[in-house]
């Protein structure tokens, strides 16, 4: 296991940030770790992930451009749906970071209905950034994520309704630049 794996690993339950802060600045002064962190996407160990998931969101924060490679491999892991309650919250941010391709970001559309539906409000409310993400790189997207866009206004969850008031006001400018 990476070094930087058995940091992560040494947590005292699923739900720490562990050593999760500190190996998030030493992957953002090497961005050659972001690949371990990905990878570590589909460990056994929800707790890893977990960690992973947070060392690899706070790293690429500021300069998502090494996140860029990985692009398949985090919507594979988006669409495992595994467990982890970082892993589930942060991927869509991760996502929305990624330059994808057309059909990258019709498989984001694709599991942001799922995570709209089955989710709960933090994982609905990113859900709508990285779909409103691919529509900014992906205009012709702008059909498929305005409807579920428009559906989370009615959302019970005070943040899922704010954050669609706010991604409805995205589309619009969008349609409007075309």
């Amino acid at each position: 296991m990476h070094p930087v794996l058995l940091r992560l690993a040494d947590g005292a339950s699923s739900g720490t940030l562990g050593h999760a802060p500190a190996v998030s600045e030493e992957v953002a002064d090497q961005p050659g770790l972001v690949e371990v962190l990905v990878d570590a996407l589909s460990d056994d160990d929800e707790g890893l992930r977990n960690r992973a998931t947070i060392a690899l969101d706070r790293a690429t924060r500021r300069d998502p451009a090494p996140l860029a490679p990985f692009a398949d491999a985090l919507l594979a892991a988006a669409e495992a749906s595994r467990r982890g309650g970082a892993l589930r919250r942060l991927l869509p941010l991760l996502l929305s970071r990624v330059p994808l391709r057309l059909d990258e970001a019709h498989r984001l559309v694709d599991h942001t209905e799922t995570w709209l539906r089955t989710e709960p409000p933090a994982v609905r409310a990113n859900a709508l950034d990285a779909a409103v993400s691919a529509v900014r790189r992906h205009p012709a997207l702008l059909g498929r994520v305005r409807p579920l866009a428009e559906a989370a206004l009615d959302h019970p969850a005070p943040s899922v309704r704010a954050r669609a008031r706010r991604q409805c006001a995205h589309l619009d400018r969008l349609a409007e630049a075309e």
